[in-house]
């Protein structure tokens, strides 16, 4: 039973909201303060964060990786020549996206105040969050884009507005920049996010408008993606599409798939899958088609003067001759997330045990005045804190997916419902991408998945518990400010 509607003005409401919101942010940037005092070293991960340097540094291409990542770093980090102003940077990420869990879940799904504030708490010393802050990858950046897209749809199921709509889908674009494996998630909400608003809230009569709206949605979606792969395509030199090696990547996918016959008409030989060196029926050896000298990528490119274009061909025939051995393969590397020894080693390189060469350890020298020799052997707290998490990581990828139907199926029966499934609908959809296009195990694309768990637990409890709410949380008129 809820208690008599509030009769404080709305402004009055949200003035609250604000110094509530400015109470977590203050104490969040505590503990992320008192992290930075404990721990301020930055990390680098392989050959990946020297891309993202030298992007950062000379705004050049990164066909491989994020170009957008590079370019933020470029105008706000890189200027002051010091790997601390990465870490400040990246905290400062971080702490946006806490504070967008706690705007979620108090404004969106109008629950109490400590059922907002204690994810978000939880959230601001999660210990991948922690890690990724000082690490030089999109991790951090990716989720804050993410969670900008939560709060964009969240606005637009609220009042309707295709302007709002637009906004998501370019805050998705940017995820998914930022972070490739966030690209089905963006395009999945895309499209069901607007028949969500309809089915739940637009008139069951006024069929023509629902159509309408649809249609001009879906138009947004479509042009919004098309005009972003075009100037993708422009920009690196490359067909349109949303990563100029994306061939290259789906080879570490599909590896164990590919057949001679899928090479016909690409110019390459069937046979040169004789001239690989590593066994191609051994899923867990994926990763290694893509970067190692014995692989299938490697042997591609020396046997064809545009890898990539029979890359795309290969890879696509296999995916779509035999998708569920994917699947299959994808789920049986699952498994591997309860293997002793390929959690050990999996977690040796997420937190960036490999020492930069001679090259790396130069540029980053000129780059950023550091001297990052022996930065790998370092054994320092957020390092041990976060390969000290393998456990909670595992358990947020296979809880997620069943919090996420009890959040749907717990907020159905509230006026909130359809703030209750887009949360929903985006855990699921990270979990369901993951199942589809992980090939290794791998605790850095777990990374966002923390923030989605606190916030369905946290769902889940408000829709059972009592709790004084605000006048925005009973009538609708509350909703995220992304």
């Amino acid at each position: 039973m809820h208690p008599a509607p509030d009769t404080r003005p709305a402004s009055q409401a949200s003035l609250l909201f604000a110094r509530e919101a400015a109470l977590i942010a203050v104490i969040v940037l505590a503990i992320k303060l008192a992290w930075l005092v404990a721990d301020h070293t930055l990390r680098v991960y392989m050959g990946d964060s020297m891309v993202y340097l030298q992007t950062a540094a000379w705004l050049s291409a990164a066909p491989g990786r994020s170009f957008l990542y590079g370019a933020v770093l470029h105008f706000s980090a890189m200027p002051l020549h010091t790997p601390i102003a990465i870490v400040i940077v990246q905290v400062l990420w971080s702490t946006l996206s806490t504070l967008g869990v706690f705007a979620f879940l108090r404004r969106a799904l109008g629950l109490g105040f400590w059922l907002a504030a204690i994810p978000a708490l939880a959230l601001a010393s999660d210990p991948a969050q922690v890690f990724f802050e000082r690490m030089v990858m999109a991790e951090t950046i990716g989720l804050l884009a993410l969670v900008a897209t939560v709060l964009a749809y969240s606005r637009y199921l609220f009042n309707g507005s295709l302007w709002w709509f637009l906004g998501a889908c370019l805050c998705g674009l940017g995820a998914a920049n930022f972070r490739t494996n966030l690209l089905p998630v963006v395009i999945g909400l895309g499209i069901t996010v607007p028949l969500l608003r309809l089915l739940l809230q637009a008139p069951l009569a006024d069929w023509r408008f629902r159509a309408q709206h649809l249609a001009a949605a879906m138009a947004m979606l479509l042009g919004s993606h098309l005009a972003y792969t075009h100037a993708y395509g422009y920009l690196n030199k490359c067909p349109p599409g949303y990563l100029a090696l994306s061939g290259m990547m789906q080879v570490g996918l599909v590896a164990p798939l590919i057949r001679a016959e899928d090479f016909e008409g690409t110019g390459v030989s069937g046979d040169v899958l004789k001239q690989v060196q590593l066994p191609l029926d051994d899923h867990w050896q994926r990763g290694h088609h893509i970067w190692d000298e014995r692989g299938l990528w490697r042997t591609i490119e020396k046997n064809s003067a545009e890898p990539e274009a029979v890359a795309r061909v290969v890879t696509r025939r296999a995916m779509l001759r035999d998708f569920t051995g994917l699947l299959r393969i994808n789920v049986e590397t699952l498994g591997g997330y309860f293997d002793r020894e390929k959690v050990y080693w999996r977690m040796q390189d997420d937190k960036g045990v490999i020492a930069p060469d001679e090259h790396a350890l130069q540029r980053i020298q000129e780059w950023l005045r550091w001297d990052a020799r022996g930065v790998d052997a370092i054994d320092t707290p957020a390092r041990r804190y976060f390969a000290a998490s393998t456990a909670w990581l595992t358990s947020c990828l296979f809880l997620l997916f069943p919090l996420a139907v009890a959040t749907a199926a717990a907020g159905w029966r509230t006026s909130k419902r359809a703030q209750y499934c887009l949360l929903a609908l985006v855990s699921m959809g990270l979990v369901a991408s993951h199942v589809l296009f992980a090939h290794i195990v791998s605790f850095r694309y777990l990374h966002p998945l923390p923030w989605f768990v606190l916030a369905n637990v946290a769902a889940i409890a408000g829709a059972f518990l009592p709790q004084r709410v605000s006048r925005e949380a009973r009538t609708g008129e509350g909703t995220p400010t992304p």
